[in-house]
Parts: structure tokens; sequence; C-alpha cells
């Protein structure tokens, strides 16, 4: 068995399609088939079941891809951490929650060690690429992955002081008629909106979403309906003329990364900076 073999192998195996594998490596279709075909060979038994366009992983090809995949990505680790010297590389970090201070974070980190590159996407699904570091809320699909807690921050209802929405006695159930501002679908802040509202016994009226946060505020300010807010990771945000009444319930924001992943010393310096602007809020 070859190390390409087996990585051809675990790829088609994740993708479930050779063609996609073959575009990866960049070589014919017809080379994955062949390739999967001599280590069935060398096995001695079937890995893939095939049917008209489509192959499926069998029982035993799932056991032998889990197994390989371990493998190679503790080698591709091991070559990593003799590698790494801590001074450059590169940092992924998926950001679906605490956008502002994750970039302070990285804004205060590159001063640091200019060498490293910090590549970070917002709001995407945190397994749909290779992330070094995902910031997020609690997530179900992140179900095996390590997690060490960022942030536990007060929620409020952000209101424009000029807006008939600001006269209210402080009980949710009273805002069953408000209109909601608030960020995309998938995001912590409109889960939070929702789950709230519903625990208050309505469904929350949601009059404008963006996946911008300036706009979100924006809105607030411009008394175009409430906001369930972050106290800490939106403080200074708003103007005077937005009132923040605290709510008893809280955020917590967490900090992932994978088992099976090496994670290089760049990214655990981040890691650590990060811990600490959150702990500090500087």
């Amino acid at each position: 068995m070859e190390l390409l073999q087996l990585r051809k192998f675990c790829h088609a195996a994740r993708s479930g399609s050779f063609a996609r594998t073959a575009e990866h490596f960049g070589v014919p279709p017809s080379d994955i088939s062949q390739t999967v075909r001599r280590l069935e060979e060398e096995l001695g038994v079937r890995l893939f079941d095939r049917r008209a366009n489509a192959v499926t992983l069998n029982r035993r090809g799932e056991e032998f891809a889990r197994q390989v995949q371990q493998g190679l990505t503790a080698l591709d680790g091991a070559v990593s951490a003799a590698r790494d010297d801590g001074e450059r590389g590169e940092v992924h970090i998926c950001v679906n929650c605490n956008r502002r201070i994750v970039m302070d974070a990285v804004e205060q980190f590159r001063r640091r060690w200019s060498a490293v590159s910090i590549h970070t996407r917002t709001f995407c699904d945190p397994t749909a690429e290779q992330f070094d570091l995902i910031v997020s809320a609690d997530d179900d699909t992140l179900t095996g992955y390590h997690r060490q807690k960022l942030l536990s921050e007060q929620l409020a209802i952000a209101v424009s002081r000029s807006s008939p929405y600001d006269r209210w006695d402080g009980e949710l159930s009273s805002l069953a008629d408000v209109p909601f501002i608030t960020m995309g679908e998938g995001t912590s802040l409109c889960r939070l909106t929702r789950d709230l509202c519903r625990e208050a016994g309505f469904t929350p009226r949601i009059a404008v979403q963006s996946d911008d946060p300036y706009y979100v505020r924006k809105c607030v300010e411009l008394g175009l309906g409430a906001a369930v807010v972050p106290l800490f990771s939106w403080q200074g945000q708003f103007g005077d003329g937005v009132a923040l009444h605290p709510l008893p319930q809280q955020r917590d924001t967490w900090l992932y990364t994978a088992p099976d992943r090496y994670l290089p010393l760049c990214a655990r310096r981040f890691c650590d900076l990060l811990t600490e602007v959150c702990r500090t809020g500087e």
C-alpha cells in the first residue's frame, strides 16, 4: 500500500464520489477507480458497493476508512509538529458568534506574530472545512470536539428610547406584538431570540434580519423594533439613544477544536490570547 493510494481512498470514502476525488487530485476518474480496485485486490475484500453511477462504502469499507484516516491524521500531525516552530504558519478559524471580540484578538495577534496568517470565515458550517478553531455557541454538530468555555455573558433587550417599545414591564411575554430585529438564520442570536420568545409563550415577529451586526444595531437605533443582544460582546456598540434591559438568561460561547487534528503552536497562541481578551474585555 502507498500513502497516495490511501489518501485517494479516504477522500473517495468521504466524498462518496470517484469523480470529485479525481477532480481534487487532478487525475482522470478512471485513475481513482483503478486505485480503489488495486487496494481491494490487495486486501481481498470489497470496500465499496457499486451501483450504476454511485459508489457507497460498505461495512468493511467504513471501518477500513476510519482506521486509515486515523493513521493518516497522526502521520500528518507528526510531520506538522516536526516542522512547527510557532513563529509562522496559518490559523483557520470559523467564527459563528462574538465576531468583534475574535477580530480584536486577531488584530492584537498580528501585531505580535506578523509572520502568521489568520484566515476567518463567519456564520458557516463548521464541519464543511478543516478549521483549526471554531468559535460558536452550543452546536450539536460538534459532538466529539474538544471545547473550552470562552465567555458567559448576560443577554438584554435593546430598544430605542424614542420608540414605544421601550415602555414595557420587563416580561418578555409583553413583547409578543413587538417587531424583532436579529441576525440571520442559523446564528446564535437568531436561535436565542426564537428560543427565549417561545419560552415566554409566543413566536417572535421578526421584522428585519441581517448578517451584519452593524445593521442590526442601526435598525434598533432607528426604532424599527427590539433585539436580543449580548451585553459583553456588544458593549459600547449602541449610542445613548438605545436602552438595554437586562434579562436573566445568558449566552455561552465556546472554543472548539477537532480531536483528530494537529493544532499548530501559532493556533495555540491565538487560543491563549483570545481567552485573555474574553477574560479581561480588552
